[in-house]
């Protein structure tokens, strides 16, 4: 033995168990979680609102935005421009072209696979506005939910501190 043990190789009853293999997803090299941070940290309009302020959006003009190259989806209740984000996707750009995320509601499979993401603090430069249901909005809501954008301060009008 001299100090050394023989190493077993791992078996399953009589055959060899093989090493998992490596999934060939994920990002490339300067699209990891961290460059998302550092780009959402200094980028400006990454939601393209050309300075406008977020909307209403229906779920009609969500559908008409489901390419590559132009890609909405709604996050409970929120609408967000993916275009920016698809090729930061750890599972990759066609995941979320072909699961129902493009164009689409997709906040019961984000709740299903990503418990564990706070997709609305990681997409917020993304937000384009909220999704109209029936015309009717909160406005106090979606005005509260603005002021989370990071060009913006919250409005303390409503503030009346008399101490």
């Amino acid at each position: 033995r001299g100090g050394t043990r023989a190493r077993r190789k791992r078996t399953m009853g009589d055959s060899i168990v093989p090493p998992r293999k490596r999934r060939e997803k994920g990002v490339k090299k300067g699209f990891s979680l961290m460059d998302w941070m550092r780009l959402t940290a200094h980028a400006k309009d990454l939601a393209g609102l050309k300075g406008g302020k977020p909307r209403a959006v229906t779920m009609e003009e969500v559908a008409a935005h489901a390419t590559e190259f132009d890609c909405w989806t709604v996050l409970d209740g929120q609408v967000y421009n993916l275009t920016p984000y698809l090729h930061y996707h750890p599972g990759g750009v066609q995941i979320l072209l072909g699961k129902g995320v493009a164009g689409a509601d997709c906040s019961e499979l984000f709740a299903k696979t990503h418990k564990w993401v706070n997709g609305a603090t990681m997409l917020k430069q993304c937000r384009v506005g909220w999704l109209e249901t029936d015309g009717a909005t909160d406005d106090a809501v979606h005005r509260s939910l603005d002021a989370l954008r990071l060009d913006e301060a919250p409005d303390d009008d409503d503030d009346d501190d008399e101490d």
